[in-house]
């Protein structure tokens, strides 16, 4: 059985291999990018190298995405490049604005603009490159998960049995509470980003 260490050999020295048709500088600083992305990934989960290695995806689609960004040839099979990703901030901006759009008035058109920006937001943050698994899940456990519950909680024990003191009294803090759990998880994917490191993938 492999160790972590030939794994990681195996598979630099593979996109080495069919990156071979670039310029040296552009090998070596690809080389030296994806080095720099294991070590990083490594030190967060030391004992997850194989899903590691699986997330930056085949070696082969690395090469074939360098070769074809400077416009080198490598044959008719080399395979096309990823998308751009989106910058770390889109999916960070619209969770922000999802949070306060919806206490912005009572028309039903906010709340459901609110829960698009949300759901947009979750489905980006957990397809991006900018976090490790384990950030993402703490970032939108703070900033989605916790104020949904309260939400819930709060209409199901407030709104529901028709309370309108407590509803009067408490709407201002929950809306308040509810930002800022979201301004905090925000905040927490914002800090915890890649792009910190300098970290491509």
């Amino acid at each position: 059985m492999k160790t972590d260490d030939t794994l990681v050999r195996d598979y630099l020295a593979t996109v080495e291999r069919e990156s071979a048709a670039l310029p040296p500088a552009a090998r070596q600083e690809l080389m030296a990018d994806l080095n720099e992305h294991i070590e990083v990934a490594r030190a967060e989960r030391p004992d997850d190298i194989r899903t590691i290695l699986r997330e930056m995806g085949d070696p082969r689609t690395i090469a074939g995405t360098a070769l074809l960004e400077l416009g080198v040839t490598a044959g008719p099979a080399a395979p096309r490049p990823r998308r751009p990703r989106s910058p770390a901030w889109v999916p960070l901006a619209l969770l922000l604005t999802g949070s306060v759009v919806v206490y912005a008035g009572e028309h039903v058109l906010l709340a459901w603009m609110s829960l698009a920006m949300r759901i947009t937001a979750v489905v980006m943050v957990c397809r991006s490159h900018h976090w490790a698994p384990a950030r993402k899940w703490t970032g939108l456990a703070v900033s989605v998960v916790l104020p949904v519950l309260m939400n819930v909680t709060w209409y199901l024990a407030v709104v529901a049995p028709g309370n309108d003191a407590v509803i009067d009294d408490w709407r201002v803090p929950g809306a308040v509470t509810g930002i800022v759990l979201t301004v905090a998880g925000v905040g927490w994917l914002w800090h915890t980003r890649q792009d910190r490191a300098r970290v491509r993938s």
